[in-house]
Protein backbone atom coordinates (compact mmCIF):
# COMPACT_ATOMS: atom_id res chain seq x y z
CA UNK A 1 0.00 0.00 0.00
CA UNK A 2 0.91 3.66 -0.80
CA UNK A 3 0.03 7.05 -0.17
CA UNK A 4 1.05 10.21 -1.64
CA UNK A 5 1.05 13.60 0.06
CA UNK A 6 1.46 16.89 -2.72
CA UNK A 7 1.80 19.42 -0.53
CA UNK A 8 1.38 23.19 -2.12
CA UNK A 9 2.54 25.60 0.59
CA UNK A 10 6.16 27.01 -0.52
CA UNK A 11 7.52 26.87 2.59
CA UNK A 12 8.70 23.21 3.31
CA UNK A 13 8.41 22.85 6.72
CA UNK A 14 5.66 25.49 7.74
CA UNK A 15 2.04 24.86 9.05
CA UNK A 16 0.75 23.10 6.34
CA UNK A 17 3.76 20.52 5.83
CA UNK A 18 3.06 20.04 9.83
CA UNK A 19 0.14 18.97 9.63
CA UNK A 20 0.48 16.76 6.39
CA UNK A 21 3.37 14.77 7.87
CA UNK A 22 1.07 14.04 10.59
CA UNK A 23 -1.93 12.42 8.16
CA UNK A 24 0.78 10.75 6.84
CA UNK A 25 2.29 9.51 9.51
CA UNK A 26 -1.19 7.62 10.78
CA UNK A 27 -0.96 6.41 7.27
CA UNK A 28 2.65 4.87 7.90
CA UNK A 29 1.72 3.23 11.25
CA UNK A 30 -0.86 1.64 9.79
CA UNK A 31 1.04 -0.45 6.78
CA UNK A 32 1.03 2.19 3.96
CA UNK A 33 4.58 3.65 2.34
CA UNK A 34 4.16 6.88 2.47
CA UNK A 35 5.94 9.62 0.30
CA UNK A 36 5.44 13.97 1.23
CA UNK A 37 5.81 15.90 -2.55
CA UNK A 38 7.18 19.61 -2.46
CA UNK A 39 6.03 20.84 -5.62
CA UNK A 40 7.60 23.99 -5.18
CA UNK A 41 11.24 21.95 -5.19
CA UNK A 42 9.73 20.42 -8.78
CA UNK A 43 9.87 21.79 -12.23
CA UNK A 44 6.23 22.40 -13.38
CA UNK A 45 5.32 24.26 -16.15
CA UNK A 46 1.84 25.72 -16.58
CA UNK A 47 -1.00 24.03 -18.61
CA UNK A 48 -0.77 25.45 -22.19
CA UNK A 49 -4.15 24.95 -22.95
CA UNK A 50 -2.87 22.97 -26.13
CA UNK A 51 -5.13 20.10 -25.45
CA UNK A 52 -3.06 17.35 -26.25
CA UNK A 53 -3.61 15.73 -23.37
CA UNK A 54 -7.69 15.26 -24.43
CA UNK A 55 -6.86 14.31 -27.73
CA UNK A 56 -3.74 11.87 -27.81
CA UNK A 57 -3.65 10.99 -23.85
CA UNK A 58 0.01 12.39 -23.00
CA UNK A 59 1.04 16.15 -22.37
CA UNK A 60 3.88 17.30 -24.44
CA UNK A 61 5.45 18.79 -21.89
CA UNK A 62 8.07 16.60 -20.34
CA UNK A 63 8.98 18.05 -16.79
CA UNK A 64 8.76 16.37 -13.28
CA UNK A 65 4.78 16.12 -14.04
CA UNK A 66 5.64 13.16 -16.02
CA UNK A 67 7.28 11.40 -12.46
CA UNK A 68 4.31 13.02 -10.22
CA UNK A 69 1.49 11.64 -12.70
CA UNK A 70 3.39 8.68 -12.13
CA UNK A 71 3.50 8.57 -8.38
CA UNK A 72 0.03 9.09 -8.22
CA UNK A 73 -1.13 6.45 -10.56
CA UNK A 74 0.67 4.30 -8.78
CA UNK A 75 -0.44 5.37 -4.84
CA UNK A 76 -3.47 3.87 -3.19
CA UNK A 77 -4.00 6.99 -1.21
CA UNK A 78 -3.45 11.02 -2.08
CA UNK A 79 -3.74 13.81 0.19
CA UNK A 80 -3.64 17.52 -1.18
CA UNK A 81 -2.11 19.95 0.96
CA UNK A 82 -2.35 23.62 0.47
CA UNK A 83 -2.79 26.92 2.64
CA UNK A 84 -4.85 29.25 1.64
CA UNK A 85 -3.37 32.11 -0.50
CA UNK A 86 -6.04 34.69 -1.49
CA UNK A 87 -9.17 32.86 -0.68
CA UNK A 88 -7.97 29.70 -2.39
CA UNK A 89 -4.67 27.13 -3.12
CA UNK A 90 -1.67 28.31 -3.44
CA UNK A 91 -0.09 28.61 -7.23
CA UNK A 92 2.20 25.98 -6.88
CA UNK A 93 -1.09 23.89 -6.15
CA UNK A 94 -3.31 25.19 -8.99
CA UNK A 95 -0.41 24.41 -11.48
CA UNK A 96 -0.06 21.36 -10.70
CA UNK A 97 -3.97 20.78 -10.30
CA UNK A 98 -4.07 22.26 -14.10
CA UNK A 99 -1.66 19.75 -15.46
CA UNK A 100 -3.52 16.64 -13.95
CA UNK A 101 -6.83 17.86 -16.90
CA UNK A 102 -6.61 14.60 -18.56
CA UNK A 103 -7.31 12.66 -15.25
CA UNK A 104 -10.86 15.24 -14.77
CA UNK A 105 -11.79 14.21 -18.06
CA UNK A 106 -10.69 10.67 -17.78
CA UNK A 107 -11.25 9.62 -14.41
CA UNK A 108 -8.80 6.54 -14.38
CA UNK A 109 -7.47 7.07 -10.94
CA UNK A 110 -10.41 5.28 -9.56
CA UNK A 111 -10.35 2.50 -6.22
CA UNK A 112 -7.98 5.13 -4.75
CA UNK A 113 -8.82 7.05 -1.85
CA UNK A 114 -7.90 10.72 -0.50
CA UNK A 115 -8.44 13.91 1.43
CA UNK A 116 -7.56 17.33 1.51
CA UNK A 117 -5.62 19.43 4.45
CA UNK A 118 -5.95 23.68 4.42
CA UNK A 119 -4.33 25.55 6.94
CA UNK A 120 -5.50 30.03 6.82
CA UNK A 121 -4.66 32.54 8.84
CA UNK A 122 -7.72 33.44 10.43
CA UNK A 123 -8.82 35.17 6.80
CA UNK A 124 -11.69 33.43 4.37
CA UNK A 125 -13.31 30.16 4.39
CA UNK A 126 -10.63 26.92 4.25
CA UNK A 127 -13.36 24.62 4.32
CA UNK A 128 -14.59 25.99 0.78
CA UNK A 129 -11.22 25.68 -0.07
CA UNK A 130 -10.86 21.83 1.34
CA UNK A 131 -14.15 21.44 -0.38
CA UNK A 132 -13.02 22.70 -3.47
CA UNK A 133 -9.77 20.27 -3.74
CA UNK A 134 -11.83 17.02 -2.50
CA UNK A 135 -14.15 18.10 -5.66
CA UNK A 136 -10.60 17.63 -7.23
CA UNK A 137 -9.52 14.31 -5.85
CA UNK A 138 -13.44 13.05 -6.78
CA UNK A 139 -13.22 14.05 -10.57
CA UNK A 140 -10.13 12.41 -10.97
CA UNK A 141 -12.14 9.20 -9.93
CA UNK A 142 -10.64 9.35 -6.08
CA UNK A 143 -12.54 8.82 -3.18
CA UNK A 144 -12.47 12.11 -0.83
CA UNK A 145 -13.03 10.37 2.75
CA UNK A 146 -12.69 14.12 4.70
CA UNK A 147 -10.66 16.77 4.91
CA UNK A 148 -8.74 18.85 8.28
CA UNK A 149 -8.40 22.58 8.75
CA UNK A 150 -5.84 23.98 10.31
CA UNK A 151 -4.65 27.72 11.56
CA UNK A 152 -1.12 29.14 12.06
CA UNK A 153 0.25 32.17 10.71
CA UNK A 154 3.47 31.85 11.42
CA UNK A 155 5.57 28.38 10.77
CA UNK A 156 5.29 25.73 13.90
CA UNK A 157 2.37 27.70 15.09
CA UNK A 158 -0.17 25.37 14.01
CA UNK A 159 -1.65 23.71 17.29
CA UNK A 160 -2.06 20.27 18.51
CA UNK A 161 -5.66 19.94 18.11
CA UNK A 162 -5.04 20.63 14.27
CA UNK A 163 -2.42 18.03 14.15
CA UNK A 164 -5.05 15.53 15.59
CA UNK A 165 -7.38 16.46 13.00
CA UNK A 166 -4.71 16.24 10.42
CA UNK A 167 -4.07 12.35 12.13
CA UNK A 168 -7.86 11.30 11.93
CA UNK A 169 -7.87 12.45 8.00
CA UNK A 170 -4.69 9.35 7.69
CA UNK A 171 -6.38 7.33 9.79
CA UNK A 172 -9.85 8.12 8.05
CA UNK A 173 -8.49 7.03 4.85
CA UNK A 174 -6.85 4.37 5.72
CA UNK A 175 -10.19 2.44 7.59
CA UNK A 176 -11.79 3.70 3.85
CA UNK A 177 -8.97 1.80 1.62
CA UNK A 178 -8.78 -1.07 3.86
CA UNK A 179 -13.00 -1.82 3.83
CA UNK A 180 -12.93 -0.41 0.52
CA UNK A 181 -15.52 2.12 1.30
CA UNK A 182 -17.65 3.23 -1.86
CA UNK A 183 -19.10 6.87 -1.74
CA UNK A 184 -23.10 7.30 -3.79
CA UNK A 185 -22.62 9.64 -6.28
CA UNK A 186 -24.64 13.45 -5.46
CA UNK A 187 -26.57 15.34 -7.89
CA UNK A 188 -23.40 17.56 -8.03
CA UNK A 189 -21.62 14.66 -9.78
CA UNK A 190 -24.65 13.83 -12.18
CA UNK A 191 -24.48 17.08 -13.33
CA UNK A 192 -20.66 17.66 -13.63
CA UNK A 193 -20.80 14.09 -15.66
CA UNK A 194 -23.49 15.30 -17.78
CA UNK A 195 -21.73 19.13 -18.42
CA UNK A 196 -18.42 17.17 -19.38
CA UNK A 197 -20.22 14.36 -21.56
CA UNK A 198 -21.83 17.14 -23.53
CA UNK A 199 -19.03 18.71 -23.87
CA UNK A 200 -17.03 15.95 -25.66
CA UNK A 201 -19.61 15.01 -27.81
CA UNK A 202 -19.55 18.80 -28.77
CA UNK A 203 -16.24 18.34 -29.72
CA UNK A 204 -15.25 15.02 -29.86
CA UNK A 205 -12.43 15.81 -33.11
CA UNK A 206 -10.49 17.92 -30.72
CA UNK A 207 -10.83 15.79 -27.72
CA UNK A 208 -10.55 11.97 -28.99
CA UNK A 209 -8.86 10.23 -26.68
CA UNK A 210 -11.70 11.77 -24.14
CA UNK A 211 -14.48 10.49 -26.36
CA UNK A 212 -12.85 6.65 -27.29
CA UNK A 213 -12.72 6.61 -23.44
CA UNK A 214 -16.33 7.46 -22.66
CA UNK A 215 -17.46 5.50 -25.82
CA UNK A 216 -15.89 2.67 -24.39
CA UNK A 217 -17.71 2.78 -21.79
CA UNK A 218 -21.55 3.41 -23.35
CA UNK A 219 -21.94 6.68 -22.02
CA UNK A 220 -21.22 8.26 -25.63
Amino acid sequence: MKAVGILGSPRKYGNTSKMLDAALEELKERGFETKKVHLSSKKINYCTGCGTCLAKKDCVQKDDMVELKKLVEESDAVILASPVYYLNVTAQMKTFIDRMLAYGHRPTLQGKYGGSIVVYAGVGKPEEVAGYLNRVLKAWGIVPVGYAVGFGVIPGEVGQEDLEKASLLGKNIAEAYEKKYRAEPTEEDFELQKQLLTLIKNYGNLMKADYDFWKERGLI
